[in-house]
């Protein structure tokens, strides 16, 4: 699958300009969309939910590079300051 650097939305092979974004999409050297890493790390994660603060940052400073396992890890950090402040 391919996806845009920019927001990480699904696109098609062929795409010059990201439907979801309007970014161009950019190219390697023989002419193929670049590949953005999907995985999303446990590790990552859990440590999101044990120190809420490394995901709240993560989030926007990895965005673009690595799109779902920094979403991953802010909503696991906003699920765990819920979780916090209602057991305080």
């Amino acid at each position: 699958m391919k996806f845009c650097q920019h927001c990480g939305k699904e696109i098609v092979d062929e795409a010059v300009i990201c439907p979801g974004c309007g970014c161009s999409v950019q190219t390697t050297n023989n002419n193929q969309v670049a590949e953005v890493d999907e995985s999303v790390s446990a590790g990552l994660v859990i440590l999101a939910i044990l120190i809420p603060l490394f995901g709240i940052i993560y989030w926007p400073v990895k965005a673009k590079t690595r799109p779902k396992c920094a979403q991953a890890c802010g909503i696991a950090a906003i699920i765990a300051w819920v979780v916090y402040l209602l057991i305080l």
